[in-house]
């Protein structure tokens, strides 16, 4: 007997990081803190890492040599609007930390994959330029918030 194929689901709104195949649900981080704060007393907490690698960054330079990374600020405001939405209600969460602050490569995905505010050049010294997003977040904290 033949089985029988569905399609799949996409729900509307769905984001999704290609370069991984991760799906992107910024409403995770505040489903979870308001998890910690009614089921096991509001403990505090933080955010260990939270990010995004994509691949062939390169392509994403601009004539100064700078990763306009925009959508890495966007992945980052948004999950840290859900964040403050929590906190404002209450959540004891601490602190936030990005996965990592420079570009970390892995063997798993072959080298390919760009993972920080500030883009390490393997290839030409390991010199380290600044991307968009380290700017913006840069200014993000100077400024404590949006």
């Amino acid at each position: 007997m033949p089985e029988k194929y569905y399609e799949p689901y996409t729900p509307s709104g769905q984001k999704m990081n290609t370069s991984r195949g991760w799906e992107i649900y910024e409403p995770a981080i505040y489903d979870i803190a308001k998890n910690i704060k009614e089921n096991y007393g509001n403990l505090p907490w933080y955010i260990s890492e939270n990010g995004m690698g994509i691949q062939g960054e390169e392509e994403y330079m601009d004539e100064n040599g700078v990763v306009t990374d925009d959508y890495r600020i966007e992945f980052i405001k948004d999950h840290l609007k859900y964040l403050h939405k929590a906190i404002e209600e209450g959540s004891n969460c601490f602190g936030y930390h990005l996965w990592a602050p420079f570009d970390c490569w892995s063997w798993i995905n072959a080298y390919k994959n760009r993972y920080g505010l500030l883009r390490v050049d393997i290839y030409d010294n390991c010199k380290i330029t600044m991307k968009k997003s380290g700017t913006w977040f840069k200014e993000l904290s100077d400024r404590n918030g949006f």
